[in-house]
């Protein structure tokens, strides 16, 4: 059946999970910047500035890209929140990185740079024409990273090209039902559940439950607790519910509870949501740029027209970004109702900013 076709992503996103945890995100994150640092390397060669400036410029980019990125959250996404609770503002590991606050990030960055470290004997545009060749490298790489998480998902589809996160599904699962995401098991069933237009696969799940601090009364009410909140997306943060577009529905069936060796074991239905796989068209759209920049620079030696490069960057990359929050899930309940989401009206300026430095750098002298 064609319902059926769509792809199961059941990816663990740690590497290694003990002793020390490593998340596939962190790695692509890592292996961003050490890329970057190559590139710029060779560019700096290319055009026979000093390497003295090369280390530095790495952690001017690092430690922009992440505090902007991460103010770029807290401010643009969901300051409501943080408003109120400002001492997890610092809390990255918790997650919330935004890529227009990494763009801003990086801008400021490079300005201290250009006053600290080159000291005006290079421009900040000269700066960022190199830069943001790397950070279309990295935005790709990040965006992997995402895919890996089960983050930045897509609106539902029935495109035999949908995800179906299954990984998430079961931590969500698990942690629901104070167990390990390894004791949940989900098996696609011959059945579908029409809802509003939209035909979802149905799915038997078994949970394991061997917590001894969990009784059977307990687990019946966690499951009656549990098939509402699947159901309706509660926001602990703002304290609302609404229907929820998730991973999953829990369906209104009886849960089957039995014992088990050492614990119960509950059955139940849930309804599968595939998702559109944004974090992929994102990573490739960035890829793309990024070979676009480097044909620019080595091939047509946009390098010569300060702010080119950056300009394209801005342009191509926002621009980019637009198009495809058409069809990825909102980030915020800001502008959740409007015909633009949030990241579509911070990628505007960002298509303007693009076009005024092209036109800028195209009618400026070729640097010899």
């Amino acid at each position: 059946m064609e319902i059926f076709s769509f792809i199961t992503w059941d990816v663990n996103p740690n590497i290694i999970e003990t002793p020390i945890m490593i998340r596939y995100y962190g790695v692509l994150f890592g292996l961003a910047f050490f890329l970057g640092f190559s590139l710029m390397q060779k560019m700096f060669k290319n055009e026979n500035v000093s390497e003295e400036w090369l280390d530095k410029i790495l952690l001017y980019a690092v430690v922009g890209t992440v505090v902007g990125a991460r103010l770029g959250h807290v401010f643009f996404y969901d300051w409501g929140y943080y408003s109120q609770h400002l001492t997890e503002i610092p809390q990255v590991w918790k997650g919330g990185l935004a890529s227009h606050g990494a763009a801003i990030g990086i801008i400021i960055a490079m300005w201290l740079y250009t006053k600290r470290v080159t000291k005006g004997t290079k421009s900040l545009l000269w700066t960022l024409d190199k830069v943001v060749i790397t950070v279309a490298l990295a935005a790709s790489l990040i965006r992997i990273g995402n895919l890996m998480n089960s983050e930045i998902i897509g609106y539902k589809s029935d495109a035999p090209v949908a995800f179906f996160f299954q990984h998430e599904a079961k931590e969500s699962i698990a942690s629901y039902f104070f167990t390990e995401a390894d004791k949940v098991t989900i098996e696609k069933a011959d059945e579908t559940k029409e809802k509003e237009g939209f035909t979802y696969p149905v799915s038997k799940v078994e949970v394991i439950i061997d917590n001894p601090n969990v009784a059977e009364e307990d687990i019946q009410d966690l499951y009656g607790n549990f098939l509402y909140y699947k159901t309706f997306d509660y926001n602990p943060k703002t304290e609302k519910s609404r229907e929820k577009e998730a991973h999953y529905y829990v369906l209104p069936t009886k849960s089957i509870l039995s014992k088990v060796p050492g614990g119960y074991k509950l059955d139940f239905e849930i309804a599968l949501i595939p998702r559109i796989p944004t974090q992929i068209m994102e990573s490739i759209s960035y890829f793309i740029i990024f070979l676009i920049l480097m044909w620019g620079y080595w091939k047509q030696k946009w390098y010569r027209r300060e702010g080119l490069i950056f300009g394209v960057f801005f342009l191509l990359m926002f621009t980019a970004r637009f198009i495809i929050e058409f069809w990825k899930e909102h980030q915020t309940d800001a502008l959740a109702d409007a015909s633009l989401n949030m990241g579509q009206w911070l990628s505007i300026p960002g298509i303007v900013i693009g076009i005024f430095f092209i036109i800028y750098a195209l009618n400026k002298p070729i640097k010899e």
